[in-house]
């Protein structure tokens, strides 16, 4: 099945798929960076399970407007949740949509994970899966830090991410986008997070801390390394997330 795509009132594009049969149940899915936009095989299982599904590009990103980093990722979640239920239309058939949701749910991997991981603090979304998720961007100089990937992505990505430098150095700063600076505030019971111990991208060690200090549920992997949002659609790993999202 091909997918949808639209573009929202606030510039954000997405690609998404309706669920199989009949729901209000949404789950929007968070890339990591860089990354290349392609989670189709992913919209497509989890239409299959009967979500609605929508796979997002964040401001200043590759078709989305606007500037990167120039506001927190989450908030472009934030605005599609309000979007969706006053109507949408896919670009390809000029069909209109309009969904009530009575569940939300984000998912993403490494800097999608952190996204979900910060959209969890909006009261409209329900529970969020974060693999892998950096939780403090002043502390990452052990695996990758932001030097490097700023430099892989201006070398590497071109227009795919769109930012200042001044936006940039906000993350750096660790005092913008930053799950450390809130673990008092997150509802544990919204969070699962899932970390492999041989992650060489991601360090363990912070992220295992920092969902103790939460309460959140951590479902700890030996090996696996630093894997995608794809990782869910294998047999036992969507057998926890599903029993997450139902409970």
């Amino acid at each position: 099945m091909h997918l949808f795509r639209t573009k929202f009132k606030n510039g954000i594009v997405a690609e998404f798929l309706p669920p199989h049969k009949p729901s209000n149940k949404v789950i929007i899915l968070c890339d990591g960076l860089p990354t290349l936009p392609a989670k189709k095989k992913l919209v497509q299982f989890l239409s299959k399970k009967n979500f609605w599904v929508f796979h997002i590009r964040y401001a200043g990103t590759w078709e989305s407007d606007g500037a990167f980093l120039s506001h927190e990722p989450q908030k472009d979640i934030d605005q599609i949740l309000t979007e969706i239920s006053q109507g949408f239309t896919s670009v390809w058939t000029n069909e209109e949509f309009v969904i009530h949701p009575d569940k939300v749910f984000v998912m993403g991997s490494s800097f999608g994970g952190t996204t979900a991981l910060m959209s969890s603090l909006n009261t409209k979304i329900d529970k969020v899966i974060a693999l892998c998720p950096p939780v403090d961007w002043s502390n990452q100089e052990e695996t990758e830090p932001l030097s490097e990937i700023k430099k892989i992505i201006h070398d590497g990505y071109g227009g795919g991410y769109r930012f200042s430098d001044a936006d940039w150095d906000k993350l750096e700063s660790g005092t913008f986008f930053n799950p450390v600076n809130h673990t008092e505030e997150f509802d544990a019971q919204k969070i699962l997070i899932m970390h492999a111990k041989d992650d060489k991208v991601v360090s363990y060690a912070p992220v295992e801390k920092f969902a103790k200090h939460v309460g959140c549920t951590f479902i700890s992997r030996k090996k696996d390394g630093h894997f995608s949002t794809s990782y869910i659609m294998k047999w036992c790993v969507w057998r926890k997330v599903r029993k997450f999202l139902c409970s």
